[in-house]
């Protein structure tokens, strides 16, 4: 009987210990998967996050980038009119100064240089228009008292007075009548750089001119 009742303790004992492990089983269980869970979602929060913020960073850089953009294209418009403008402004000042010329020329047989005070005026106008255009207008200026005949001495006719007048870049092609003779032109006392005479025949020489 003893013998039994040990028998009957022992497996009670053992099925009294399997549901405590099983219990503890249990319970680790239901602490396990919510810890999983939550650790899951700290870590998809976390992640979430960071995206947000990598997306904030993003979008804010595509904005400065789009803002420079736009910033260098008002830019770049605002230059261009400014171009046009001072474009417009330089032919306007080109074809005053001719239609002036002319006019003078017409008044005075031929002349920009009839008296001393014409030939002041003359020179005045020329030196100021000078220092306001650009090459190929200047280019233009140029021809076109070489080609009216105020830039050589006659017996009659002093030639304009250009002396100090600094001029660049100009190609003297592109101011010969027949391409390749410059007969006569005076540049006295004019300042030339980054000059050309290819193939230009001047049958005057030059003084006090530098190239």
């Amino acid at each position: 009987m003893p013998i039994q009742h040990r028998a009957t303790q022992t497996s009670y004992y053992r099925k009294n210990q399997s549901l405590t492990a099983k219990n503890v089983l249990q319970f680790i269980s239901s602490l396990i998967i919510p810890l999983v869970f939550g650790i899951f979602t700290i870590v998809i929060t976390f992640h979430q996050q960071k995206t947000a913020r990598e997306q904030r960073l993003e979008d804010l850089n595509e904005l400065r980038e789009d803002r420079r953009e736009e910033a260098i294209r008002a830019n770049n418009a605002n230059e261009f009119q400014r171009q046009l403008a001072t474009d417009r402004y330089r032919d306007q000042l080109l074809a005053f100064y001719i239609q002036d010329m002319a006019a003078v020329l017409d008044k005075n047989n031929g002349s920009l240089t009839l008296n001393q005070v014409m030939g002041t005026v003359t020179r005045a106008k020329t030196l100021a228009v000078f220092r306001q255009l650009d090459t190929q207008r200047t280019i233009q200026i140029i021809r076109f008292l070489y080609e009216s005949g105020q830039l050589w001495e006659t017996d009659d006719r002093l030639s304009v007075d250009l002396s100090t007048a600094k001029l660049h870049d100009i190609d003297f092609r592109d101011i010969a009548i027949n391409g390749e003779n410059l007969i006569q032109l005076s540049l006295t006392g004019i300042f030339l750089s980054n000059t050309m005479f290819i193939n230009i025949t001047m049958e005057q020489r030059t003084r006090q001119s530098q190239q």
